[in-house]
């Protein structure tokens, strides 16, 4: 499995640029405090060495969850599946583009549908929702990708239980022509609404909906109800998983 990250946490602090050198005693030393406090943190250093190395070589087990650490989520990976966010706006927007982006990886066949269904949907998902997870399941891994990128997020409401999110993606697909050994790039731009809820302690999504466009040409001056008209959300991160 994964190194923790999260327990990777201390920083190295740059110089105090403000503050002088301690005074010396009459033998030229240092106030004899200085010596136990670098000894306190050789000890400190030695005791976060070893703890690193014991996560790292702990619960090396096949199907283990990797943890990671991002400061909105998610904060594990399973099977191939993130999970694990804030209950924040930030939180939901991570959560959502990572539903669509592991919806698109299901229907190519890289993860299992079920690993989705299990952490990132309701139990009960709505109608529109359902059926494309069900069209999108038990999928045979494809040669052919298609990659989702999100190009803005845009939250239109939230509470600490419930958030609506916008998200324009733009896809990025690639397959062979005709086994010919050479391939064809194409790129769409498409809307997703998802609808999520907190429950079981995380995001989960429980309908969207699903529309192409805009293009970029056509939102340099989008309209108040475009999907590039809202407040973009700011900040937000995108990672690997293979």
């Amino acid at each position: 499995m994964g190194t923790d990250y999260r327990n990777v946490a201390a920083e190295s602090s740059g110089p105090d640029y403000g503050h002088t050198q301690p005074e010396q005693d009459q033998n030229g030393q240092g106030f004899p405090f200085k010596r136990p406090l670098i000894i306190a943190a050789a000890v400190l250093t030695l005791l976060v060495i070893a703890l690193v190395v014991g996560l790292a070589g702990s619960g090396d087990t096949e199907n283990s969850a990797d943890a990671i650490r991002a400061v909105h989520g998610p904060s594990t990976v399973n099977n191939g599946v993130p999970s694990g966010y804030t209950r924040d706006e930030q939180g939901a927007s991570t959560a959502a583009v990572n539903t669509i982006q592991a919806i698109a990886q299901a229907g190519q066949g890289r993860i299992d549908m079920e690993a989705v269904r299990e952490s990132m949907i309701v139990a009960e998902p709505g109608q529109t929702l359902g059926a494309a997870l069900d069209s999108e399941s038990n999928r045979d891994e494809d040669d052919d990708v298609l990659s989702l990128l999100p190009g803005a997020v845009t939250v239109t409401s939230f509470t600490s239980d419930a958030a609506e999110v916008t998200i324009w993606t733009i896809g990025v697909g690639q397959s062979e022509i005709n086994d010919t050994g050479k391939v064809s790039v194409s790129t769409t731009y498409s809307t997703t609404d998802l609808s999520l809820v907190w429950q079981d302690g995380d995001w989960k999504a429980r309908d969207w909906s699903f529309r192409q466009g805009p293009r970029p040409e056509d939102a340099s001056y989008p309209a108040a109800d475009s999907a590039l008209g809202g407040q973009l959300a700011a900040g937000y991160y995108t990672f690997y998983i293979d």
